[in-house]
Formats: structure tokens, sequence, C-alpha cells
């Protein structure tokens, strides 16, 4: 995408990306960080909105990428990390814990392996990068629903 609307080189735009990867890490730590001084549903909710931040910010100000690019990257390790603190805080015991654990991966990886391809196919399809960002923004925005929904049912346990 940076090569096509940015003119920026490969190399370049794989650099971006591991800013991406980097930030992770912040995100990964910080949840049970923001988490531990908060409720769970705050921690979750700032991931929520950098999230959704990712999307938007890319279709608002693209020309900011570098911002994004660590943004979303600390949504994504703050998110495992979310999903994976609110999985035990729901079930009721360790097969629930392992289920729940299990349907919500596959649905992860099930999204992961399809959805780059439509956003590729969305890309040539129109021309433009702002349908497959959309779809990014879909799937932020199950993101926040779904986990602020189970982190409000965690508090309550």
């Amino acid at each position: 995408m940076l090569s096509d609307t940015r003119g920026l080189a490969p190399a370049t735009s794989g650099a971006t990306a591991s800013l991406f990867q980097i930030a992770a890490v912040i995100g990964a730590f910080g949840v049970p960080l923001l988490a531990a001084r908060t409720k769970l549903w705050i921690a979750t909710g700032v991931i929520a909105l950098f999230w959704v931040s990712l999307p938007i910010g890319l279709l608002a100000a693209p020309e900011a990428f570098v911002l994004w690019s660590i943004i979303g990257g600390i949504a994504q390790g703050g998110g495992f990390t979310a999903i994976f603190s609110i999985i035990p805080r729901v079930a009721h015991n360790n097969a629930d814990t392992a289920t729940a654990s299990a349907r919500i991966q596959a649905g992860g990886y099930l999204a992961a392996t399809f959805a780059p391809p439509l956003a590729g196919w969305l890309n040539s399809t129109t021309g433009s990068w702002t349908m497959p960002l959309f779809l990014v923004l879909a799937a932020t925005l199950a993101f926040t629903i779904g986990s602020l929904l189970a982190a409000r049912l965690a508090e309550r346990r």
C-alpha cells in the first residue's frame, strides 16, 4: 500500500512494517500494566481505540503512516494480550477456557487467512486502497464490540 500510495520503495515499506511489529511489544506489555491500574475493559477500550485509529488514520491522513503503523502495532500486541486476559476471566472452568480459546484462535486465524486475499482482491477490483481499509475498519470494529462486551462481562464476575 505504501508503495502504491506514497511512492515508497519496497524496502522502506518493509521497514514501516517492522515498526508495526516492534510496537506490538509495547502493546503486549502495556495492556497488563494498564489493566493492573484500571479495569480490564478500560485497557481493552484503549486498544480498541488504537485499532480503529489505524484504518481511519490511513484514510484521513495517509502521510502520517509512521504514526499509524506504530499505533496499529501497539493495538496488535495489546489486542492479543487483552483477548487472552479476558478468556479465563469469563470462562467457568478449565474446559470452558480451552474451548473459548480454541474458538477465538480458530476464528482469528481464519480471518487472518482470508482477509489478505480479500483485501488484495478489493484493491485490484477498485484500483484503490480505500475498500481494503474499510475491510480493516470492519474487522477492528468487530474486535471493539466483541472485546468490550467480553471485558465488561469479565469485570462483572
